[in-house]
């Protein structure tokens, strides 16, 4: 990787970072996915940095389960798809023209859905299980 490359990555991992952070005292703006965009550019620019975020006892293991695994807990998706159809909601109701209701629903509905898609760690592991159970059988 260019240098100038791993430093626009670094600062965009950064900035994400600051937005997360703001979001854990500001209601609304989420962490977790501004940690998961760091965590992410950190991951290729700088591991020191990528300690950093997946150490947070609160929101770390969920980031680093995402960025390693490419899991979310079944908690962690009600909690999220929860709150963007709540955050959705009330936006849509401040806002006057309908179209711009249908466009924020919408696309929480679809935020909603990818996350609801995303498997979580407990079903991969209870697979893999069943996946071994038949292979030993056969």
């Amino acid at each position: 990787m260019s240098e100038g490359k791993r430093k626009l990555l670094t600062a965009l991992g950064l900035l994400a970072f600051a937005l997360g952070w703001l979001g854990v005292f500001l209601p609304g703006l989420p962490t977790t996915i501004f940690w998961i965009l760091a965590a992410t550019a950190f991951i290729r620019t700088n591991p020191r940095l990528y300690e950093k975020v997946v150490a947070h006892p609160r929101f770390g293991p969920g980031v680093r389960r995402f960025v390693e695994e490419g899991t979310i807990s079944r908690r962690g998706k009600l909690a999220s798809i929860s709150a963007m159809m709540l955050f959705a909601t009330i936006g849509a109701l401040a806002m006057p023209p309908l179209w711009l209701k249908i466009l924020v629903l919408g696309l929480a509905a679809s935020g909603s859905t990818w996350v609801a898609l995303i498997p979580a760690p407990e079903r991969r592991a209870a697979r893999a299980k069943a996946t071994e159970a038949l292979e030993r059988a056969e």
